[in-house]
């Protein structure tokens, strides 16, 4: 058997979690926790194997935080306060009664996989570099924090500095331009199934079918 990662983990996990995995060595080593000259004695092939699982692991884990910071960072998503269904018929107005522009993303996301994998693709890849950018906020906020920890500290007052609003301008970059690329997600994702033959009538065959709580009161009444 074999593992192989996959374009969304590479970027939306393991890019993140390398950060947060340089911030956890730099810390340890700060403190005196961490030996790095013994790492010269393990194989590179354990060693590099052992990094990129460790950083998917803590990319992983580290998600959450993510999205949590994104959530909270409102004060300047005034520039996607439009919603992307609405910006779409706005642009297209020959849409505007078509079924599939009210469906959930991720089923037109299936439907697009299914017509076209290189459409597909290109859409996992621009929500993948939105995510990854967004995961990255999180770990350049705790570098900021570190930064500073540091320069209060008095180690390297200038550079800590400098540092700590480096990273505190890339993490306000990192989830502004995230939102951005997974809004052009989603409008790709609409502007192709405007194209997709008979993705009307599957959708509108799809609402039609009874939902699981109206089967279950037709069963609970028969």
């Amino acid at each position: 058997m074999s593992l192989s990662p996959g374009l969304f983990d590479v970027f939306t996990y393991t890019i993140p979690g390398s950060l947060y995995l340089s911030l956890v060595v730099y810390v340890a080593d700060r403190f005196g926790w961490l030996d790095l000259a013994q790492l010269k004695n393990v194989p590179t092939i354990i060693l590099t194997g052992g990094i990129l699982v460790a950083s998917y692991v803590l990319g992983f884990i580290a998600d959450p935080v993510a999205a949590e910071l994104d959530r909270r960072m409102r004060f300047w998503k005034a520039i996607f306060e439009n919603n992307t269904r609405d910006l779409f018929v706005s642009r297209v107005p020959g849409a505007a009664n078509r079924a599939f522009v009210d469906s959930d993303l991720h089923f037109l996301l299936a439907a697009v996989e299914m017509n076209d994998k290189d459409a597909a693709l290109e859409i996992s890849r621009l929500r993948a570099v939105g995510l990854m950018l967004r995961n990255c906020s999180a770990a350049f906020l705790a570098a900021c924090i570190v930064s500073i920890v540091e320069a209060a500290a008095g180690n390297h007052v200038p550079a800590a500095i400098l540092c700590s609003i480096l990273f505190a301008a890339a993490m306000f970059s990192g989830i502004r331009q995230g939102k951005r690329l997974r809004e052009w997600a989603k409008m790709k994702t609409l502007e192709i199934c405007y194209w997709i033959p008979g993705i009307d009538e599957s959708v509108q065959a799809d609402r039609a079918l009874p939902k699981p709580s109206d089967r279950q009161r037709a069963n609970e009444s028969s």
